[in-house]
């Protein structure tokens, strides 16, 4: 009997059972061949076992995936991914009657998030190094915005989990509601769940950043062939299968429509991450 591990990290209490309907469903479509799951509280120490091959494949964010890259230098490759995955953007996002556009940011109070989220920090800030605009980190809220810069005010509130938990995202909304912060930034991912709820509807949108990709399987490039085949056949076949409740609860608690192979369109969504985490020394932790 032949096995794959596959490594989460455990940001929130659905991963559990994600991970055990992909494990039962997984154990019924194999005939030799075991598959199951490792949870982690943060992506750095998933990405060390990875590395040292005590797991086969990591579910990664593309921070992680992109460490993972650069510290092995490319001896890994990202498999298969969520629809969702593909076309992630960074949201400004400020009050009504709020700031109008990114020049309208000097002198004002800009919240990011987690400072190892993608959409929430790393991407956003990016998008902020490109104008010409001049940034200021700050230690505090209580701290004023300088004149002739934008305050830069950073809520670290799940690092570790690459923003996965969204806590970060939703500190910077509640700091915009509040009148603390004139503006900030989110995923899209939030930013439509929060326009379905409406639980802000006092906030608007401001800005939308390039495109960009989230999350995939990482796996060792000299992965044995035979079972990495495996596991994305049997991953894939969960598309045909969204009318089995189970699956459809999984895909719902995963928020993903089907799952897609990471193509050259959908890898080249990890360039301008990398670019960013570079220019920010963030590609070692």
């Amino acid at each position: 009997m032949r096995h794959i591990i596959v490594g989460a990290v455990a940001y929130a209490p659905q991963i559990v059972p994600i991970w055990d309907i992909i494990r039962e469903y997984a154990n019924a479509y194999f005939k030799d061949i075991r598959l199951d799951y490792v949870l982690f509280s943060n992506y750095e120490r998933q990405v060390q076992w990875l590395m040292e091959k005590k797991i086969d494949i990591a579910w990664n964010t593309n921070v992680a995936y992109i460490r993972t890259q650069v510290a092995s230098d490319n001896a890994f490759r990202a498999v298969l991914m969520r629809d969702t995955d593909i076309g992630f953007q960074s949201v400004f996002v400020t009050r009504e009657n709020g700031v109008k556009d990114l020049q309208g940011l000097q002198g004002k109070k800009f919240g990011l998030g987690s400072l190892d989220s993608a959409q929430a920090a790393i991407m956003p800030l990016h998008f902020l190094q490109d104008c010409t605009l001049t940034l200021q980190e700050m230690s505090s809220l209580s701290e004023s915005a300088p004149s002739n810069a934008v305050g830069i005010y950073r809520f670290n509130s799940d690092v570790g989990k690459h923003g996965d938990t969204g806590r970060s995202e939703f500190d910077v909304l509640d700091k915009i509601r509040s009148g603390e912060l004139d503006a900030g930034a989110i995923g899209s991912g939030t930013w439509a769940r929060i326009l379905q709820e409406g639980s802000y509807s006092e906030l608007k949108n401001f800005y939308v950043g390039a495109e960009y990709c989230h999350c995939n399987f990482t796996l060792s490039k000299d992965f044995d062939k035979g079972l990495r085949d495996a596991f994305v056949e049997m991953m894939l076949s969960q598309n045909a299968r969204k009318s089995d409740s189970k699956i459809a609860h999984m895909m719902s608690l995963e928020g993903l429509n089907e799952w897609v192979l990471c193509d050259e369109k959908a890898l080249k969504g990890y360039e301008i991450i990398f670019e960013a985490m570079k220019k920010q020394n963030l590609l070692f932790v």
